[in-house]
């Protein structure tokens, strides 16, 4: 590099990849990457590919990889509820996530973690000491809590990993995000991350809020006042509602800002010069390759060792930053993509009973993209078609198998107590007529992220139910309880469902049926016609799922857990839309 070139530091936000890694390819269910031994590898091979991917086109000279520890951080001695009620981590997660420590270490790749703080911590603080170094800096991740840390004057930005946009193109092509990207996407800039979730809290780490406060008001406060002192200081110059809510919730609304702030100083045992890319030995790293059958990564080493500021041959360090640039030009990189896309076609890594794997026809088509159309991007569509083939949906339901997660289920529902964001619930049933009707399962969605959503399954022929009078004991209190504010489609069917199983469905403040009859009584209020109008969404419809001489007791739990998890994904977000049509009417 020469002396006028800044250089660039990835800064890897681990266990954010890691995850996604994971979910690409085995997406939570019974498929997944392993080697003929049965060694889970879809963390390894996703992580490392999506690495090199990164490196081919933001040819940084300095990298880093934050990782969380099992044990508490300060915010969890702040806050014992903090990020209570998460799903458990998937068990084939785990010893995948170990190897991929221990094959980042042959990779000379410095893997940070610091007693009592989280990755983002350690990722905020190399971010403030590379930048007051003068380094570019940029954080790859999946996580909008670091969008906080954006800052053109500092050149910090984020490339953000969209698994939206993953499942429903194929493509994993990440954004750069500086302050004007945030703000679009968020509707706050940088600066007022914190402050936003100080106001409105956040359901995945379980941080409160201001109780009543929901984004759409928590982003007319800032942009009216700023920031949450400012808020506080025009306290009287807002009235009704929100100004009663705001000064019951100050408390929350302070606590909920510590617990969402980065911590830039953290005590850390590594300075920048640690995190310079400076090649690895081939010699200690090909036996973890071999170990996880990744053949045609053995195959590049050579390659990959210039893309980490390795050499070959003795040369000048203006000649390695050369050789750099050249691994892109002559199109190593792409070859090496190329090369991954093919380890399925060619079974060089076992694939545990990929969704669809078999459609060779599809696969093909896929694969005849070039790598300059997917540029080189994370996972292209040609190397994730056949995991997707099966999982397109923007949805992750939990599946309630077990009283423990049950129980979990009922402890997560009885915090969503706000009417602006009612919990959508949906029945499944063997018939249209109540009387007549077995109930096979229930689903509801507190959220619009890709696990906000959970099935549970009572009245399946195959696999594992659960007791239907245990469930619905669990559920009664929140089921018969206004406190809890529901929204349905069609809440007369599923009232009607409930009531002949001993339970009166009470708090029901929204009917997406009845709101579109408000809106055009002339028009279809059918469920799918909804989504796919306001939403964008084309869903799997109930004939489509369910054959003329079938019940959908007769469909497996996962394929019920993804149609019933659907319409409750939808009916939780059309709840938004369809309130916006009415008061334009008001």
């Amino acid at each position: 590099m020469s002396s006028n070139q800044t250089p660039t530091i990835i800064l890897v936000d681990g266990h954010s990849l890691a995850f996604r890694s994971y979910f690409a390819f085995s997406k939570g269910r019974d498929g997944g990457l392993r080697t003929s031994t049965g060694i889970p590898t879809s963390v390894c091979f996703g992580f490392l590919k999506s690495l090199l991917e990164v490196m081919a086109a933001q040819e940084p000279e300095y990298m880093a990889i934050a990782f969380d520890l099992a044990t508490p951080t300060f915010r969890h001695e702040a806050d014992d509820t903090y990020k209570a009620g998460r799903a458990e981590t998937p068990e084939d997660f785990i010893p995948d996530l170990k190897n991929l420590q221990e094959l980042l270490g042959y990779f000379n790749l410095p893997a940070i973690t610091a007693p009592g703080y989280e990755a983002d911590d350690i990722l905020g603080t190399l971010a403030k000491k590379a930048s007051e170094a003068g380094y570019r800096v940029k954080i790859l991740t999946g996580d909008r809590d670091l969008f906080q840390l954006v800052d053109t004057e500092k050149q910090i930005s984020v490339l953000y990993l969209s698994t939206d946009e993953l499942r429903r193109s194929g493509k994993g092509k990440s954004q750069e995000f500086g302050p004007e990207a945030v703000k679009e996407k968020l509707g706050i800039l940088p600066e007022q991350v914190i402050d936003y979730k100080a106001l409105c809290g956040d359901k995945s780490d379980n941080i409160p809020g201001v109780k009543g406060i929901g984004d759409k008001t928590a982003i007319q406060l800032l942009d009216a006042y700023h920031s949450l002192d400012g808020i506080y200081a025009a306290i009287d110059e807002i009235k009704g509602a929100t100004k009663k809510k705001l000064e019951e919730g100050k408390e929350a609304a302070y606590h909920s800002q510590r617990m969402a702030t980065i911590v830039q100083d953290v005590p850390l045992e590594i300075n920048l010069e640690d995190c310079q890319l400076k090649g690895f030995d081939e010699a200690a790293l090909i036996p973890m390759l071999e170990k996880l059958e990744f053949k045609n990564v053995l195959n590049k080493v050579k390659e990959i060792q210039k893309r980490f500021g390795g050499v070959e041959e003795a040369s000048s360090a203006a000649d390695s930053v050369t050789d750099l640039t050249d691994v892109r030009r002559e199109g190593s990189a792409a070859d090496f993509v190329t090369d991954l896309t093919d380890v399925r076609k060619k079974g060089e890594v076992t694939v545990s009973e990929l969704p669809n794997a078999d459609n060779s026809s599809d696969f093909s088509a896929a694969t005849s993209e070039s790598s300059e159309a997917d540029e080189l991007w994370f996972w292209n569509y040609a190397d994730t078609i056949a995991a997707q083939q099966a999982n397109k949906l923007p949805i992750q339901p939990r599946i309630i198998q077990t009283i423990e997660q049950l129980n979990e289920l009922v402890k997560l529902l009885e915090t969503c107590t706000d009417k602006t964001t009612p919990v959508a619930w949906d029945t499944e049933t063997t018939a249209l007529e109540p009387r007549d009707a077995e109930l096979v399962g229930i689903g509801c969605c507190w959220g619009t992220g890709e696990q906000d959503l959970a099935y549970i399954a009572i009245g399946h022929k195959t696999g594992k139910n659960l007791d239907k009078a245990t469930v619905l004991n669990a559920l009664r209190p929140i089921l018969e309880s206004e406190n809890y504010p529901k929204a349905l489609q069609n809440a007369k069917f599923d009232r009607s469902i409930l009531r002949c199983q001993g339970i009166k469905l009470t708090g029901v403040v929204f009917d997406t049926m009845l709101a579109s009859y408000v809106l055009n009584p002339e028009t279809s209020h059918s469920l799918s016609e909804l989504s796919k109008k306001y939403l964008g969404i084309v869903a799997k419809s109930y004939k489509e799922l369910v054959a003329k001489d079938k019940t959908i007791a007769d469909i497996s739990i996962r394929e019920v857990a993804d149609y019933c998890g659907m319409d409750v994904y939808t009916t939780f977000q059309l709840v938004e839309k369809l309130t916006a049509e009415l008061d334009k009417q008001d």
